[in-house]
């Protein structure tokens, strides 16, 4: 064998021995894809449902804090915001969950019933009460079958910040059906500063000092919270 075609022979053995693995990985990645695709069942079920109910309840405070606004509750309507804005981490901590297990999202219409503040005050307690009571006690049971880590976490996170919306407005609704003009006028006293923490949804109503009550990270991952215009 000459030296030309010794080369031709190194370079054609070369290529082979490289292309074997990659093939041998992409085969492999191909087939873990879709072994994932076929894992935590449940998982993605609870994680859709989830984010459902997240995304109505975000579609609803928004709704909530427009009317408030119209009706010149201007704290009300910044507590509707910043829950809002709670909700929303909720449902893209599960949107980015389920698209990393290579699932989609059926994305629909949310349709709110605006009633006046009043009524959305008692409507939005009970709303969190439900979460709180049912939903992710049911959620997290279901979970525990297949300990899909990121799923029980966000799920905890979830969970305790809606304890957290529950308490903020608990006192609101416990006088409002009959005095609510003197809470809501008491609400208004309030400097508020809302700040939601990015990683887990958690909802404070001053600037924070310390880390995360619910997830433990650092202040630095909260944000104020805007009022609404």
């Amino acid at each position: 064998m000459d030296n030309i075609s010794r080369r031709k022979f190194l370079a054609i053995l070369s290529s082979l021995s490289l292309s074997s693995p990659l093939s041998a990985v992409a085969a492999s990645a191909g087939k873990n894809n879709q072994e994932a695709n076929r894992k935590f069942p449940i998982t993605k079920a609870v994680l859709k449902t989830a984010y459902e109910a997240e995304k109505v309840a975000y579609e609803n405070y928004i709704c909530y804090s427009q009317k408030a606004v119209e009706e010149a509750y201007p704290n009300i309507a910044y507590l509707f915001t910043a829950f809002a804005r709670s909700e929303k981490i909720h449902a893209d901590n599960y949107k980015r969950i389920l698209t990393a297990m290579n699932t989609r999202l059926q994305e629909s219409k949310v349709e709110v019933i605006i009633l006046d503040t009043k009524a959305n005050l008692i409507k939005a307690t009970e709303g969190e009460l439900k979460k709180i009571q049912k939903t992710y006690p049911d959620l997290l049971a279901k979970l525990k079958t297949e300990s899909h880590d990121q799923a029980v976490i966000n799920c905890m996170y979830s969970w305790k910040s809606h304890q957290q919306h529950q308490r903020k407005i608990s006192e609101i609704r416990k006088y409002s059906t009959y005095f609510f003009g003197h809470v809501a006028k008491k609400l208004e006293d309030l400097k508020l500063d809302f700040h939601v923490c990015g990683i887990c949804g958690s909802t404070i109503d001053e600037a924070p000092e310390t880390p995360c009550d619910i997830c433990n990270m650092p202040a630095t991952h909260y944000h104020k919270v805007n009022r609404p215009a």
